[in-house]
């Protein structure tokens, strides 16, 4: 009896994938899409919410950036554990639409207050948006064609980046630096859109009917830690997201600064351009990286990616190269990077059981983001005493921690995901 009950499940999984992937990837990819919006806005207007609210933009930036990304922290590690009680459909909408009202709302800021318990909320909302969008999306698509999924989704989030510093400049210059948070409902309303459309994933739909019909227990990521396969997978995943988050927050921040001072270009545009085309170049590596994950494998690719990634990172930040070479090496970095956050992303969601993959997720990638809160404060460290150049260079060997993680774990290529713990047959080597 309970195998038919499964087969007839797992056939409904099979009709159900075709018609809800395109609807779950595109509401998590405009997730990513915003929330790079939202932090790149923050990024442009602190120069003038300093210049109003008479604060620093030290603190704007150091404390008031801490301050989001301890709630980013505490938002993927929470709603990627609500999302395996609740389901993925609602806490990717709470997570979107929480962040969306909190980023609208800081139009009315009135004071470095309010200003910060609005950055907490939003580092909340995308936090959460990054637990339980990924898994979500993983979920939907199937083994042949996972990592082209995941790398789509991926690819959105620089194209917000670019969306933003367009928005900036049309914007701020007429109506202040207020408009452009009250513009940020535009790209809400959007995604809330999608979100009304959204079905919950079918294959989490399957555990919650097996638990219901008496054929399994709701496992919580704590009692499954008891498995000691588990506890290894978190490990794994913890070691590739160090490497995604610290390597790209110990760098990107620098960017801007590093070429107005080196070239000369100015702050507005030829330093918003340059970064632009590490944004542009990651979308084509996040494309790369999910369509080449599912035709030659994630581990070896990923692991060759990072070695070429800290060879670049020597040499972009090593020489004295012209403006075109550091741009070339932009591009390449930024391609390198999106790469490998594709990669890492897909793989981490399929090294856990559906009835706790977004705690899993959550979890590696929350804990990794403990670490990373620590990288711009060590890069500037570091920039006082041996310069900027040095000090990126120097942030390069966090990349052999995704080199370990990927090293002793397994190839996920082609594999169906499993939905139990009890499933799970791949030991880590």
């Amino acid at each position: 009896m309970g195998t038919n009950i499964d087969q007839k499940i797992d056939i409904d999984i099979a009709e159900n994938l075709s018609r809800t992937k395109w609807t779950v990837t595109l509401a998590a990819s405009f997730g990513w899409f915003f929330d790079a919006y939202v932090i790149t806005i923050y990024a442009l207007t602190i120069p003038l919410i300093s210049k109003e609210f008479h604060v620093s933009t030290s603190l704007l930036a150091g404390g008031l950036g801490s301050i989001f990304l301890i709630g980013y922290t505490i938002g993927t590690i929470a709603f990627g554990s609500l999302g395996d009680v609740f389901g993925r459909k609602a806490m990717l909408g709470i997570s979107i639409v929480g962040y969306g009202i909190a980023t609208a709302l800081t139009a009315l800021a009135g004071g470095v207050f309010s200003l910060a318990v609005l950055r907490f909320i939003t580092g909340l909302g995308g936090g959460g948006e990054l637990a339980v969008g990924a898994p979500f999306v993983s979920e939907v698509w199937d083994r042949r064609h996972r990592g082209t999924g995941v790398g789509f989704m991926y690819s959105f989030y620089p194209l917000g980046f670019v969306f933003a510093v367009l928005v900036f400049h049309l914007i701020a210059p007429i109506w202040g630096w207020r408009a452009v948070y009250v513009f940020s409902l535009v790209p809400a309303a959007v995604i809330l859109l999608l979100r009304l459309r959204l079905e919950e994933s079918p294959r989490f739909q399957k555990i919650i009917s097996q638990i219901e019909a008496g054929h399994t227990k709701k496992l919580t990521l704590i009692r499954a830690a008891a498995n000691p396969i588990l506890r290894y997978r978190i490990l794994v995943g913890f070691l590739i997201f160090v490497s995604l988050t610290y390597g790209y927050y110990a760098m990107v921040f620098y960017i801007p600064a590093f070429v107005v001072h080196t070239y000369h270009l100015s702050p507005a545009t030829g330093a918003a351009a340059v970064t632009s085309l590490l944004q542009v170049a990651g979308v084509v590596g996040g494309l790369t990286g999910g369509f080449l994950g599912d035709r030659i494998g994630r581990r070896i690719p990923a692991i060759v990616a990072a070695i070429l990634l800290v060879i670049t990172i020597l040499f972009w930040w090593g020489s004295d190269l012209s403006l075109t070479g550091f741009c070339v090496m932009t591009v390449i970095g930024g391609f390198l990077i999106a790469y490998e956050w594709a990669v890492g992303i897909t793989y981490v969601t399929e090294i856990f059981p559906t009835e706790i993959r977004a705690s899993g997720f959550g979890w590696s990638a929350g804990l990794a983001r403990i670490v990373s809160i620590a990288a711009p404060v060590t890069t500037q460290m570091l920039a006082s005493a041996i310069g900027v150049a040095h000090a990126i260079q120097l942030s390069a060997v966090i990349w052999l921690s995704l080199i370990i993680g990927y090293l002793i774990s397994h190839e996920t290529r082609g594999t169906e995901l499993a939905d139990r713990v009890d499933m799970m047959v791949h030991k880590v080597q």
